[in-house]
Formats: C-alpha cells, structure tokens, sequence
C-alpha cells in the first residue's frame, strides 16, 4: 500500500460514509503495519484517528480482519497477552479493521473509527473495494 492507493481509499471511504450520513476516522496501514495515510472527517471524535491506526495495524500483525482477532482471544485467552507484549501498540479486538491481500499475501490494511462497529467495518470494506476496481 502506497499513499495513491491510501488516498483512493480514504475517498472511498468518505464518500460512502456522507452516503450514510456519518463522521468517520480512517487508517490505512502497510504490510508491515506502517502508517500510510489517517485522515479524520469534521465531526468525527478527536480519539477516533488513534483507535482505526489500532484496528489496522492489528489487523496486519495478525494477518485477520480486527474483529475475527476476538474469537482467537476467545479461544486462546493466554495467547493475547503473550501476542501483546510483542507488539508496539495495543492489539484490539474491535470491529471495523479490515486486512487487505493480493494473492493470499497481506499488503496492508484498512480501518474506520467514528460509527458503530458494523458501519466501521462496512465502510473498510467498501474502500478497499473501490481500490480493487481502480487497480483493475
């Protein structure tokens, strides 16, 4: 991911949330869990920037959507803090990070942060499909 893909997405993003009538935070982050690009709409909370950044770079350091990280927490509770203490952030469970591949290899991953979690991951979705069709 690359910041021409981050701002294709980003736009996707937003567009579809003034479709929906919400106020989002995005974050898309590299395959390596780099920041790209975060970028926070007028009117979404100040503490939305920093949880979508979580949600994507969890997404990446587990190679899984930010929501399926839950059933892996659930299955294996001691698991997490070992995962954790690894990590330089905080890895989250919550709803709304979505992991972005090509050819079953993670490139990166995509976030939002403002709505709830289901309006969250929905519009992740539908950057990172609007990015699949700008890539052809």
């Amino acid at each position: 991911m690359d910041l021409t893909d981050a701002r294709v997405i980003v736009a996707a993003i937003e567009a579809r949330a003034d479709e929906l009538g919400l106020a989002l935070s995005t974050s898309v982050v590299d395959s390596a869990g780099h920041e790209v690009l975060t970028a926070r709409m007028p009117g979404a909370p100040w503490f939305t920037p920093h949880v979508c950044r979580t949600k994507a770079r969890s997404s990446v350091a587990m190679g899984m959507d930010s929501a399926e990280i839950a059933g892996l927490a659930t299955a294996y509770p001691t698991l997490m803090p070992v995962i954790d203490e690894q990590l330089p952030f905080t890895l989250t469970t919550l709803q709304g990070g979505v992991v972005v591949q090509i050819d079953d290899a993670v490139v990166g991953a995509v976030a939002c942060s403002g709505a709830t979690p289901q309006q969250d991951e929905d519009c992740a979705r539908a950057g990172v499909e609007e990015w699949r069709i700008a890539r052809g």
